[in-house]
């Protein structure tokens, strides 16, 4: 976009100020003023702005801020920039905080030199946004993959695995931790895989018992037990020329495991209660979120039987591991849930987004899917910070609190935050800085 073609409105009671602003600015730009709240709402859509010059006085500091909220709330991608008067510069840290991409003060000797400057580093920073938008929108269908969102490195690299194991029906182990998706990635290798395709049968190893997990595998003949009513085959028998998954196998009792072991050697077994051997063909994915190799040696998982579900490892990361995939989940999860649900899609402002992104997850893409779900039923509309429920935000007050216990400096939290994000990037300055939206000497110097 030329600047020719940019909007910029200035909301501003002083009609002296902003003739000031309209001038400095320059002729290059589409400029429109309005002198109250309700004109500058009624304008953010009418006009649809790029960038927005707010001043905070209108006229009292508290109306100024909650017009800032107003105007965040639409979801619109106009960057915003705050002015502030000598007395209510304390204020514009705050109306970042909410949101506003930066600030000015007309106490500023240079404000004339200045301002141009800014609203061209606004204008931007307000176009690499929407490129940005635009292009998550164009790779969107490149990045879903049945129920999978593999915008990150991690993610890609799974499914160009299996891509390659199309043409293989050896057996599969995915790990990982609870709520990752391992489900998930099972069925995308059956869905890919090229022989073996009749049936996907599925069970937990952990739900049931040993005596019932015994029975649901080999199925049974009438009589064979007390309440065996009739004939009944057996997931082993159901999976036949299919894919054959076994949910927490390290929750499979010893016994089991052997038996296990011998079907997956001779493709053969007798159902509880006959005598006639049955053959079966199936491709075998397992999924864990135990450590199988530590339970080797402690004698609780066999080893002969691992070497023969692992022939092909999947580990799949934590949430927390793959933040760049978070954005592109929560806009999946909303769209699958308002679409089963008949409910129109809400707007995530881009800042509940970021802040989603940098949460923890423990209980990863499931906890992720409910929060989302939850989200919507109570905010129909519009999603913000301020619509988080209050398990979400206690997870990142934890810092706070310990920081105003411990008295820190402003100085001293930064400092400490700029460190948690360089953890979060693995050290990659590079990244650290655009997330932070700093240079590279100020994130030196907030380290050394």
């Amino acid at each position: 976009m030329s600047a020719q073609n940019n909007k910029i409105l200035i909301i501003e009671d002083n009609e002296m100020w902003s003739e000031s602003f309209r001038q400095w600015i320059g002729d290059f730009y589409e400029v429109k003023v309005a002198f109250n709240a309700a004109d500058g709402l009624t304008l953010s859509d009418e006009f649809e702005p790029d960038l927005i010059v707010l001043d905070l006085g209108l006229p009292q500091i508290s109306d100024g801020l909650s017009l800032l909220d107003e105007l965040i709330k639409k979801g619109q991608d106009y960057q915003i920039i705050v002015v502030t008067s000598y007395k209510e510069h304390e204020y514009a840290l705050e109306a970042q905080s909410r949101g506003a991409y930066s600030y000015f003060s007309k106490a500023d000797e240079k404000l004339e030199e200045e301002l141009p400057h800014l609203v061209k580093q606004g204008l931007r920073m307000q176009l690499l946004e929407r490129d940005n938008k635009e292009l998550r929108s164009k790779l969107k269908q490149n990045i879903r993959f049945d129920d999978i969102v593999a915008v990150s490195k991690q993610m890609q690299q799974i499914l160009a695995s299996i891509e390659n194991m199309r043409n293989s029906m050896e057996p599969v182990l995915v790990t990982g931790e609870s709520g990752v998706g391992k489900e998930v990635i099972a069925r995308h290798i059956y869905k890919q895989s090229t022989a073996l395709t009749d049936n996907f049968v599925a069970i937990n190893c952990g739900a049931l018992p040993a005596n019932l997990l015994e029975s649901e595998l080999f199925g049974y003949e009438k009589g064979a037990f007390t309440g065996a009513m009739k004939m009944t085959r057996g997931k082993f028998e159901l999976a036949n020329n299919g894919t054959l998954f076994l949910d927490e196998i390290g929750d499979m009792p010893m016994e089991l495991q052997v038996k296990l072991l011998r079907i997956l050697e001779t493709k053969r077994f007798y159902r509880l209660g006959s005598e006639k051997e049955i053959s079966v063909d199936f491709r075998l994915i397992s999924a864990t979120n135990k450590p199988l190799a530590e339970m080797i040696k402690e004698k609780r998982f066999r080893e002969d039987l691992f070497y023969r579900i692992n022939v092909i490892p999947l580990h799949i990361p934590a949430l927390r591991e793959r933040p760049d995939d978070i954005p592109a989940m929560i806009d999946y999860f909303a769209e699958k849930f308002c679409r089963e649900n008949s409910f129109a899609k809400p707007k995530l402002t881009n800042r509940v987004i970021a802040f989603l992104s940098h949460l923890p997850w423990e209980g990863n893409a499931r906890e992720l899917e409910n929060t989302v779900k939850r989200l919507i039923i109570t905010n129909q509309r519009l999603i913000d910070i301020e619509n988080l429920p209050p398990d979400i935000m206690e997870e990142t007050n934890n810092f706070l609190d310990k920081a105003l216990a411990n008295e820190l400096t402003l100085e001293e939290v930064s400092r400490i935050y700029v460190k948690m994000v360089l953890d979060l990037k693995k050290g990659n300055k590079k990244d650290a800085c655009k997330l932070l939206n700093i240079n590279y000497r100020t994130l030196v110097n907030k380290i050394s």
